[in-house]
């Protein structure tokens, strides 16, 4: 995969993990997601990472982690989402045309 593509991959994936804190809709499918999709783990970093905007080295030293696990998690968890999201895009979309 191309830089470009990952790029845009991963301001999307930021786009949908910002949506999870909003109510309703497109935020609730996200936030099920999320619950549903990752471990305890990689959701805590998610979380710091993309709503916190803690960068992988600050996450590391609060958690005692290495930079290389906060990184692996967060690529894990990002994989997660997104093959969730490409799975069941239809039904998301189906449900906010409804």
């Amino acid at each position: 995969m191309d830089k470009t593509l990952r790029r845009l991959e991963n301001e999307a994936l930021l786009e949908y993990i910002t949506l999870s804190q909003t109510s309703g809709g497109l935020g609730s499918h996200v936030r099920m997601a999320m619950q549903e999709e990752l471990t305890d783990r990689q959701r805590e970093l998610i979380e710091m990472y993309y709503l916190k905007g803690m960068s992988m080295t600050e996450i590391a030293h609060t958690l005692g982690l290495s930079p290389s696990t906060v990184s692996r998690t967060l690529k894990r968890g990002r994989e997660r989402i997104r093959k969730h999201f490409k799975y069941n895009g239809r039904i998301l979309v189906n449900s906010l045309l409804d």
